[in-house]
């Protein structure tokens, strides 16, 4: 009876033990948890009108917004929720997070008031049976999502594209990074000492060579760059595992054939111009 009770305690012993291991592994993967949660905002909006030329000329407008509603830390999200709504809505101090949300969409269709004709309401019938060959159509799309949330800190990308007739004729990429223990956004001097932003724009001059292939300046003109003398270490930039990327809006750093061109460096190059108390140390 003995013998048989230790032969069943056995399997029961060894189970509890590979429970108790797994157990370790989960609190373990806790250490990805991200830096801020979020929840995600659908807005749009319409208008049509009728032109002094005689076309009828249709706007859309839509927004998807995943905004901040905690952090891992637990404390509150007022700061980072105001700086969010300022700098990557774009809103006034006034204004509530979600006025700041549907402020987007409104502005998105001010961008037409130089046609001056007033809209007119019920238009998303309109908008879905219409003579292409009279009719101009205006679609505008903002996207603001979080592409980087770990170790504290998130980066937002705001991406707007703008279409005449189903065609893009606009596309921008925007990028607002946050500190979510002090709720703050994170700016070149919470990277980098003073002294050492010319050693950073060296880097990307050199990045920028070497990822076109290029042996100077004149290459990356020919190219289509028309500025690489006058480029600067801009506040457009984001997080990843590897390293910081530089993104440059149409016609700020090259033609607008070009895109946006985006300039990466890694941590390891950059940590010889870090600031005391860098956000570079997190990597």
């Amino acid at each position: 009876m003995r013998t048989r009770l230790i032969s069943l305690l056995i399997p029961l012993m060894f189970t509890g033990l590979l429970l108790s291991c797994e157990g370790q592994k989960s609190d373990n993967s806790g250490k990805g948890k991200p830096a801020v949660t979020v929840k995600t905002q659908h807005l749009s909006d319409t208008s049509a009108f009728t032109m002094s030329n005689g076309e009828r000329c249709f706007i859309l407008a839509d927004a998807t917004i995943d905004y901040p509603v905690a952090t891992a830390s637990g404390a509150s999200v007022d700061s980072l929720q105001r700086l969010f709504a300022v700098l990557v809505l774009e809103s006034g101090d006034s204004l509530s997070l979600q006025q700041a949300m549907q402020q987007v969409v409104t502005n998105s269709m001010h961008q037409y008031d130089f046609m001056e004709e007033p809209p007119s309401a019920e238009v998303a019938d309109e908008i879905n049976d219409i003579d292409e060959q009279r009719v101009l159509k205006y679609a505008t799309s903002t996207r603001i999502t979080p592409i980087y949330n770990q170790k504290g800190i998130v980066t937002f990308e705001r991406v707007d594209v703008v279409k005449k007739n189903d065609q893009v004729t606009s596309v921008t990429h925007r990028y607002y990074s946050f500190d979510s223990e002090t709720q703050t956004l994170i700016d070149l001097g919470q990277l980098f000492r003073d002294d050492a932003i010319a050693d950073v724009c060296q880097l990307l001059r050199q990045q920028l060579l070497k990822q076109n292939n290029a042996s100077g300046n004149e290459q990356l003109n020919d190219l289509g760059y028309f500025n690489v003398e006058n480029m600067t270490v801009t506040r457009n930039f984001y997080f990843d595992e590897d390293g910081i990327t530089w993104s440059y809006l149409p016609n700020e750093l090259a033609v607008e054939a070009v895109g946006e061109p985006k300039v990466s460096i890694s941590y390891s190059d950059l940590k010889p111009s870090a600031c005391d108390g860098s956000i570079i140390s997190r990597f």
